[in-house]
């Protein structure tokens, strides 16, 4: 009876103990958004990485997991007989118990009694970004709405600038000078600028003088409520158009007879509080720099008084302008396409270090063969950093391609500024049906 006790005891145990193996939905779903974020993160630096090889990009994305986990748990009690069983031995005499089909064994177990199978996979689908729609919108030049959200979550205007402005024109008198910093073919600077000023001074000349982005809400009434009925122009017609004085405009709400129609203007203005702000974080660069221009002339003042709907009346160009004095600048941005093309550029160069150019450059200007720097930053002054390197230790993300491993250090904090940044980015252009497209590859592991 002893041994019967034990076998129940054991029963019980185990029965307990397979009512108690449950999923662990915590924990799978932390490890699941982790490698997804890991999996984000390798592959915007791959398409970075691949930009500074002259590769073609590629996006893709994960449009759904199906984590599944499957537990099958069975116990039986042995087979067993009654009796002693066995051999028993009265001196020369043998007596063999048969009392049951056991035959010798009290106990015989199978190789069914007790199993246990347990099944864990992740299904997930990957569907492709290249479809028209994304691509429209991946090589649209960034407008002033889009850049305006940028700045309002706190990413630095002169990082900002760097990526986001493709050339840069400005108007002295009757002369006009053009600039457009590609290294190592152009770092630009005009052979015709007395004062030899380069596409870096501009973006920090105009970080510094407080130049940000403002935007107004009108709201027009809706049709056949004003004067004129159908036939009548509104604040959203005008929208249509291409925005506001300070390069581009987008409408939103509306439509639907009966209802107002909602329209967002935006435009370059400059803002003393930034301009001062920025000026104390640059200290003595600025110092070096406000020769060059005096930046109380900027204008339009943010929060100065604008009609975006007369504005928007005027035919529109896909250039972002603005006025510093007599100077009238003209900001050509680039698109998200062409971001992802230019920190490809800037790692090539950090491949090469010094390659052989032969851009003009202004006496003592060999500060623009270094990499870039941020004045206005304090943590990580480098605007991106990347290191070769045979393994992923301290990487906050890693990747490979066929000249080597590539690893982002972990303190470069701007250079993950700049993912998060360009995760956000291709999120805006990516609608909803751009996840469920076809072909879809179906990965089941």
């Amino acid at each position: 009876m002893g041994l019967r006790s034990i076998l129940f005891v054991v029963l019980l145990a185990s029965l307990a103990g397979a009512c108690g193996l449950t999923d662990p939905v915590d924990f799978r779903y932390d490890n699941i958004g982790r490698s997804l974020a890991v999996a984000r993160n390798e592959s915007i630096f791959l398409n970075i990485v691949r930009a500074s090889h002259d590769y073609p990009l590629a996006f893709t994305t994960i449009s759904q997991v199906t984590p599944s986990m499957s537990n099958t748990t069975s116990f039986a009690l042995p087979s067993f007989v009654e009796g002693p069983g066995g051999i028993t031995r009265f001196g020369t005499n043998t007596v063999v118990n048969t009392f049951a089909s056991g035959g010798s064994r009290d106990f015989g177990f199978g190789n069914t009694t007790a199993s246990n199978s347990t099944l864990v996979s992740s299904n997930f689908n990957v569907a492709t970004q290249e479809t028209s729609a994304f691509y429209l919108g991946f090589l649209k030049p960034i407008d002033l709405q889009t850049l305006d959200y940028f700045i309002r979550q706190g990413y630095s205007r002169e990082m900002l600038f760097w990526l986001f402005t493709d050339t840069v024109e400005f108007k002295a008198g009757p002369r006009t000078l053009g600039m457009r910093f590609d290294p190592p073919n152009d770092y630009g600077c005009d052979r015709t600028d007395p004062r030899h000023l380069c596409f870096p001074d501009f973006i920090r000349i105009a970080t510094a003088a407080g130049l940000t982005v403002e935007e107004l809400t009108q709201t027009s009434p809706p049709p056949g409520a004003a004067r004129g009925g159908a036939g009548g122009s509104s604040s959203g017609d005008s929208a249509a158009k291409g925005g506001s004085a300070g390069g581009g405009g987008s409408a939103g709400g509306g439509g639907g007879a009966g209802k107002s129609a909602t329209t967002i203007f935006a435009r370059f203005c400059f803002n003393p509080i930034l301009a001062r702000r920025t000026q104390n974080d640059m200290g003595e660069q600025w110092q070096e720099m406000k020769r060059a221009f005096d930046v109380s002339l900027a204008n339009p003042k943010c929060g100065s008084y604008w009609d975006p709907v007369r504005d928007a009346e005027k035919p529109q160009t896909d250039t972002l302008n603005f006025s510093v004095g007599p100077y009238q600048f003209r900001v050509t941005p680039r698109s998200a396409y062409g971001v992802f093309e230019f920190l490809g550029t800037l790692i090539k160069m950090q491949r090469q270090q010094q390659p052989e150019s032969t851009a003009f450059l202004p006496p003592g200007r060999e500060d623009l063969l270094q990499p870039i720097l941020l004045y206005s930053v304090h943590d990580d002054k480098n605007l991106i950093s990347v290191q070769q390197q045979n393994n992923s230790v301290g990487c906050f993300v890693h990747t490979w391609f066929y000249d080597g491993d590539y690893c982002v250090p972990e303190n470069a904090t701007t250079t993950k500024k700049i993912f998060s940044l360009l995760a956000q980015l291709i999120a805006i252009q990516t609608s909803a049906s751009d996840l469920s497209i076809t072909p879809i590859v179906r990965v089941i592991q």
